[in-house]
């Protein structure tokens, strides 16, 4: 499978293709969402920081700056989740739309509720995974790789996951998955650079690499 030329295609369909409009409405949602969750824990959570009197008044204050942080930081690294969860409910609309572009026959149609769901499936192990990772955050240099990493490697997994079961059994769709790793995690890599856009880049990528298999 064609890595290189899957980004590409992906690419150019999310950003000046036709995609545009379905990542204007995943990156709207996902950032409202974000910021919103973000909002709220800091209008009623760092405000539970207890004040203190003289010097540990001090204390107060750095607790506070240190909530706050951590919230900048759970935004941060809960957004890939975030926007999965939202765009999940787009994939399959996305995926229909590149399988015209590369002339695949149709796969089937995921309805709404079971796109939702789906979403939903792609989002909880990323959240999980990444609050369990969440202390490596701290570590210069190897949060950036980790993070990258990971959400890459769940991207790639789950995406075409998703954009195979619409032609082929899931039983097949994860042969072919564990047969063309290094390509898939590649897309992956490049979905976790973008996160408020993922489900689309790698719905168009993914669909892209299966019409690949013909060549």
């Amino acid at each position: 499978m064609n890595a290189a030329s899957a980004i590409l295609g992906g690419l150019g369909d999310v950003f000046r293709g036709r995609l545009s409009w379905l990542a204007a409405l995943n990156l709207a949602v996902a950032v409202a969402m974000t910021a919103a969750a973000a909002w709220a824990a800091m209008r009623y959570l760092v405000p539970l920081v207890p004040d203190g009197a003289g010097w540990l008044s001090y204390l107060s204050t750095a607790g506070e700056f240190a909530a706050s942080f951590l919230v900048v930081v759970l935004a941060l690294v809960l957004s890939p989740g975030v926007s999965m969860g939202v765009g999940g409910a787009l994939f399959d609309i996305a995926a229909a739309r590149v399988e015209k572009a590369v002339a695949l026959p149709e796969g089937r149609l995921v309805p709404i509720h079971e796109g939702l769901l789906n979403g939903l499936r792609i989002a909880w192990p990323a959240l999980l995974l990444n609050l369990i990772s969440l202390p490596l955050m701290f570590v210069p240099v190897i949060n950036i790789l980790w993070f990258l990493t990971l959400n890459g490697y769940l991207m790639g997994r789950e995406y075409f996951s998703l954009a195979a079961v619409r032609r082929m059994p899931w039983a097949e769709a994860r042969a072919l998955r564990g047969k063309h790793g290094a390509a898939i995690f590649a897309v992956g890599l490049f979905a976790a650079v973008l996160p408020f856009v993922a489900p689309l880049f790698g719905a168009a990528a993914m669909t892209r690499l299966i019409a690949s298999r013909r060549s």
